[in-house]
């Protein structure tokens, strides 16, 4: 990000648009010229975004905790579901 520029952006760590910044002297150059330099400096920031690597200890970590719950939704359903099948056959006994 270049303080003197007019435009500036920034992406956050998910490497999405965090910050967009239009500078009032920026009105002056027109809607066609300042949408052309918004998209310049998203484009900027973003190609300047590195991903974490993929064997990254934290990404590990994410990974194994998004399986455990996956598992622990797929019990919660298989449970939900039981008891609905519990309650629908009472009701039609």
């Amino acid at each position: 990000m270049q303080v003197d520029e007019p435009v500036t952006a920034e992406v956050g760590e998910d490497g999405l648009l965090a910050a967009l910044h239009i500078d009032p002297r920026a009105m002056r150059l027109g809607s066609t010229e300042l949408a052309r330099r918004v998209v310049e400096v998203v484009r900027a920031a973003q190609r300047g975004y590195e991903q974490p690597p993929r064997d990254s200890p934290g990404l590990d970590a994410l990974l194994q905790r998004l399986d455990e719950l996956e598992a622990q939704a797929d019990r919660d359903f298989d449970y939900v579901n039981s008891r609905l099948d519990d309650t629908l056959r009472r009701i039609t006994e």
